[in-house]
């Protein structure tokens, strides 16, 4: 701990001056001063408290079967009122304008789109997936 001494030198004015000792280094400028006085509290650290490695490892995984355990209950939700795409087979005309995604959800409106699609595109041979207004389509009903 750094001591000042005073240090009279013969023939000069007295002067105070700092003493260290050996590996006692000056105290940077804004941290506190130890406090080493009997029935002194010292400060309690400020800084955030971390977790150990496998805490955090458990909080980690714990969080991620939740979110799993979510996007999994929403996919069964979306999931439900879908129903096969059906298996008999109608001709209907298409509207102008109307695009293949459209016409299947027009003609198998609980049945996944994209199925329907391309259950259209298969019966009727479609290469360029393009309707024009009054083509008459084989679709699934």
């Amino acid at each position: 701990m750094a001591t000042q001494e005073l240090l009279i030198r013969p023939g000069t004015r007295r002067t105070r001056v700092l003493r260290t000792g050996a590996g006692d280094f000056r105290r940077p400028p804004g941290r506190p001063r130890p406090v080493t006085a009997p029935g002194v509290a010292a400060a309690a650290a400020c800084g955030p408290k971390r977790m150990s490695g496998g805490l955090q490892l458990v909080l980690v995984g714990v969080l991620t079967f939740v979110a799993c355990l979510g996007l999994a209950a929403v996919n069964g939700l979306s999931s439900t009122g879908s129903q096969p795409v059906p298996t008999g087979v109608a001709t209907v005309q298409a509207q102008a304008g109307e695009t293949l995604p459209e016409l299947a959800h027009r003609v198998a409106p609980n049945s996944p789109v994209d199925e329907v699609v391309d259950r259209i595109v298969t019966l009727n041979n479609l290469g360029d997936r393009t309707l024009h207004a009054g083509q008459p389509l084989q679709v699934p009903a």
